[in-house]
């Protein structure tokens, strides 16, 4: 708890908005957390430039700060702002649980598949990929649409010989499928697999043990928070207490077990600090146990609702959620965040891809801009491969619903 109460006492000190909480809800006892109030999605969209601690905002106007950007499950995209500092210790604890626990090390090599704005052809590939620093390759996932495409991508893997991988579940069993369907080589060199961004299900777990014969662990994270909880050799989702106070919110209130909606506070981000951040993600938590590993923090039973969706169309390209939610990150670096929510529905009798978007505030006139945007960069990442037609229509409102995908088919 040392740490949690140093940064409450520290935004306390040091930060005007939650100076401005502490004041509105008449907190008594600002190390106390059980007197803060949630903070929402829509609350860090809103207020995501007010929430900076005092000395940061110069930080930021001198882009000094680490920018970590959320398109959000949910449909409402979110910008959390770091100190690089503070963005190492946060990220110390799960490196350490590595390395207890798998014996990964930062310099092995790896091979990372995550959701970037970046779409630099190498040596002539179709694959988008970057290599920084040497012993990291990141591929684009959200332009994975063909078997051709993931056939390149074994390629890489067997070619670049990495130790670990940091993939998502429907990825690689995608890529096991490409592997035994086309009975191309399996990297020899790989000894451990890490799982992100989405449930984990038990068939995938022991066919990807059978398939490749490695070690495997599940980290559930966020990019508001980096890790918050991380699988032991024993199976357990143990929260990363040096990084996250977690807490669950349901019927009964703000509780340290039980089931409910995950209500995250970090501890090492002093910049833009979070507490009790809603991640809008169904759990259910343990208070703290004595585990096999020799690890007694608390424990995630079980994820509830993380999940990825996509489609095939007719023209045989994949709709993933990931290259989904990537044209909407790239939409708002462009256009300074101007798409507050989002929806994407696919319709797969007429093959229409609809995307439904709510602007900022004022910002209505921007649309036909925004529009051509989204056009363009759909155009950019599938090439000639395109769904037969894609429709972006502006609303006032998103219709709420927790259980919300960021890909709805129909």
């Amino acid at each position: 708890m040392l740490k949690l109460e140093h940064i409450l006492k520290y935004i306390s000190e040091n930060n005007e908005f939650y100076k401005n909480v502490i004041k509105k809800y008449e907190i008594s006892n600002s190390m106390d957390i059980l007197q803060y109030p949630m903070l929402t999605r829509k609350q860090l969209q809103e207020h995501r430039y007010n929430m900076f601690s005092e000395g940061y905002k110069t930080k930021y106007f001198y882009q000094q700060l680490k920018r970590q950007s959320s398109s959000g499950s949910s449909g409402v995209p979110v910008n959390v702002y770091w100190d690089y500092k503070d963005w190492y210790a946060s990220n110390l604890s799960l490196w350490r649980k590595r390395y207890q626990w798998y014996q990964i090390l930062p310099s092995d090599n790896l091979i990372k598949f995550e959701l970037n704005i970046f779409d630099d052809k190498v040596n002539g590939s179709d694959i988008y990929f970057i290599q920084n620093p040497e012993n990291i390759l990141t591929i684009n996932v959200s332009l994975l649409c063909s078997d051709e495409a993931y056939l390149k991508v074994v390629e890489a893997i067997n070619q670049f010989k990495p130790v670990w991988l940091y993939v998502q579940p429907f990825v690689l069993n995608k890529l096991i499928n490409i592997i035994e369907k086309y009975n191309v080589k399996k990297p020899e060199s790989l000894k451990h697999i890490e799982f992100v961004g989405e449930i984990l299900s038990s068939d995938l777990r022991r066919r990807t043990v059978d398939f490749f014969g490695v070690t495997i662990s599940n980290l559930y994270g966020s990019e508001e928070m980096n890790g918050i909880a991380y699988e032991c050799p024993c199976h357990n989702m143990h929260i990363l207490e040096d990084n996250v106070y977690a807490e669950v919110l349901n019927k009964n209130g703000f509780e340290i077990s039980g089931r409910g909606e995950a209500v995250i506070s970090n501890l090492n981000n002093y910049c833009m600090p979070l507490i009790r951040y809603n991640l809008e993600d169904q759990i259910i938590l343990n208070e703290h146990q004595t585990c096999a590993c020799g690890c007694s923090s608390a424990i995630i039973d079980v994820i509830i609702g993380r999940s990825r969706e996509s489609v095939l169309t007719d023209k045989g390209v994949e709709i993933n959620s990931f290259m989904l939610a990537e044209v909407i990150s790239e939409v708002n670096n462009q256009f300074n965040d101007i798409i507050r929510e989002y929806r994407y529905t696919f319709f797969k009798a007429k093959q229409i891809l609809l995307c439904e978007i709510r602007l900022e505030y004022g910002k209505s006139h921007w649309f036909c801009n925004v529009k051509r945007c989204i056009n363009n960069i759909f155009i950019i990442k599938l090439g000639n491969n395109y769904i037969t037609e894609i429709e972006v229509k502006l609303v006032d409102a998103i219709y709420k619903n927790k259980k919300r995908k960021i890909l709805n088919i129909v």
